[in-house]
């Protein structure tokens, strides 16, 4: 059997408090998260406020591909990327408290919640 109240409620505590590779930022409204094209070192988790995803063309061309509210994962895409570069720029729209998460510290606590589910 899953235990999945367990893992859940060690995954609530863990995007709530800041800790050992996490710690918890702020932005001002048109403050950059990241920009596109820098070192993916870490993803946030959007605790407060709203923010925007966008990308800029070869041509200049800025496009908005995603909007995000509280309980969304800010940087995520760069996971699948080739040399851990950023393929977006993430800007505050208004107010936003995150919780940043240095990935070494993003991929110990996926692989420990991952072993936590017990099957029996």
């Amino acid at each position: 059997m899953v235990d999945l109240k367990s893992t859940a409620s060690d995954a609530v505590d863990f995007l709530e408090k800041a800790g050992l590779g996490r710690r918890i930022v702020q932005f001002r409204p048109k403050q950059d998260f990241f920009s596109q094209g820098t070192p993916a070192d870490s993803i946030f988790y959007l605790q407060k406020g709203r923010a925007k995803l966008t990308v800029v063309s070869k041509s200049g061309k800025e496009a908005t591909i995603a909007l995000l509210s509280v309980g969304d994962f800010v940087g995520e895409e760069s996971l699948a990327s080739v040399g851990g570069v950023r393929m977006a720029t993430a800007t505050a729209i208004t107010p936003c408290m995150a919780l940043k998460i240095e990935w070494g510290r993003w991929s110990v606590s996926c692989t420990r919640n991952m072993h936590s589910l017990t099957y029996s």
